[in-house]
């Protein structure tokens, strides 16, 4: 009998500790939610970059792509994903530099170094496309997503503001609750 009172204590527990734990999610993602991004600065601070690239889509932060990769995108801009995107030479240099100089592996960092070798073992060197990127794809390739990009009737990925509405100040929240739970 003793043995069937200890496992009905564990039992209780779980259960208790389990709708404590959903009641802190949910509350945590009503914080979040709460939260007034518009106070968070926008992630591109250079303007040229946020004119001449926020005309035609979400500016991108360049800590998204590595440094080669925003050398080749700005190296072919007549072909900029089969628009031709030409600005004049010295405003893409400028543009360029920015975006090189602020890139995720400018600083030379020790994680910087860990995520392009990991990036290395899966074949993927200096992509330019940010949906080609190993963590853009961990986020946008679950069940969730596609019920998500379904809903809001936007499948190519490629212009984050369409879902998360803060994506140009660096927020990219989740979506706790919706689509089968919280941020997997």
């Amino acid at each position: 009998m003793g043995v069937n009172l200890i496992n009905l204590m564990f039992s209780v527990r779980t259960v208790v500790l389990t709708v404590a734990m959903a009641i802190s999610a949910n509350a945590l993602a009503a914080e979040k939610a709460a939260i007034d991004y518009s106070k968070y600065p926008i992630s591109v601070q250079d303007e040229a970059t946020r004119s001449e690239c926020g005309d035609c889509h979400m500016v991108f932060p360049p800590n998204r792509l590595t440094m080669n990769g925003w050398k080749k995108i700005m190296s072919n801009l007549g072909n900029h994903f089969g628009e031709d995107a030409t600005i004049d030479a010295a405003k893409a240099k400028k543009i360029e530099t920015y975006l090189v100089a602020n890139a995720f592996d400018a600083k030379d960092s020790v994680p910087a170094k860990m995520r392009l070798a990991q990036w290395k073992k899966k074949g993927i060197v200096d992509p330019i496309r940010i949906t080609e990127t190993p963590g853009w794809q961990r986020h946008h390739k679950t069940k969730k997503y596609k019920l998500m990009s379904a809903d809001v009737g936007y499948e190519r990925g490629s212009n984050c503001i369409k879902c998360h509405k803060d994506a140009e100040r660096g927020m990219y929240e989740e979506f706790p609750g919706m689509y089968g739970g919280g941020g997997d």
